[in-house]
């Protein structure tokens, strides 16, 4: 065959999407207590709402949100909302909304990604700013789930393409070992997963190391975060989850 038609050939085969083994349960709520230091600042809500269409795509629709308590919303106030639509068959980012106030500091950031063609649309506040990126990212919230879906094994790094503002990254994610966790919700068995996050990637502003436990079962349901931030430290605990 000739160069040329080969290569006519390649182009012309059609894009499909990559199936995934992994699944997410289809609904579940997460609640956590989020402690600065010993002391209890607000709550954290992670949730699976279910199955909706994004561009034509089935997605699993993540919702976060964290909310300081009433006492420190005098001090700083905190109304975050993270969204993710995370496509049920390819398990990568299909749109990305964040909705932050923290303090007198707000922002609104939209993305929307395009996988077949390596594509990106970002609405920074209302600013529509389109790039380049690669095929099958994740966003920082659908990155955390994708790492849910993996049969993780202790001593291991796992490292993926993730995507937050006009950046695409190689995520690295370490299984440290095993741990026991008692919290609110009960006791669990737990890996220690360590990601190491952007400063600016989200749900956590990492400034140092960043450790999440999750149950060592199918599930790798989030038990305990904790991350370093300039004035110490904050953590999220698990107080309830239902399925």
């Amino acid at each position: 065959m000739a160069v040329s038609a080969f290569c006519q050939t390649v182009a012309e085969v059609p894009f499909q999407w990559r199936t995934m083994e992994g699944k997410l349960p289809i609904k579940e709520n997460l609640v956590f207590d989020v402690y600065w230091k010993f002391v209890k600042v607000g709550k954290g809500t992670l949730e699976i709402k279910g199955f909706e269409e994004v561009n034509g795509r089935t997605a699993y629709h993540i919702y976060s949100e964290a909310k300081s308590a009433p006492f420190f919303d005098n001090f700083f106030k905190v109304r975050d909302i993270n969204q993710s639509w995370i496509d049920a068959q390819s398990l990568c980012s299909l749109k990305y909304l964040i909705n932050i106030s923290e303090g007198g500091w707000k922002k609104y950031e939209q993305l929307d990604f395009d996988h077949e063609n390596e594509k990106y649309i970002l609405d920074d506040d209302g600013t529509k700013k389109p790039g380049n990126t690669v095929r099958w990212v994740q966003d920082v919230i659908s990155a955390f789930y994708y790492i849910r879906t993996l049969d993780l094994e202790v001593g291991k790094e796992y490292v993926f393409d993730a995507h937050s503002g006009q950046d695409t990254w190689p995520l690295k994610t370490k299984v440290l070992g095993r741990e026991k966790v008692e919290v609110n919700a009960g006791t669990f068995d737990c890996l220690v997963l360590e990601p190491v996050l952007r400063e600016d990637a989200g749900l956590f502003k990492a400034q140092g190391s960043l450790k999440v436990w999750v149950t060592d079962d199918d599930r790798k349901m989030p038990v305990k975060m904790k991350s370093k931030i300039p004035v110490g430290s904050i953590s999220a605990e698990l107080s309830t989850y239902k399925s």
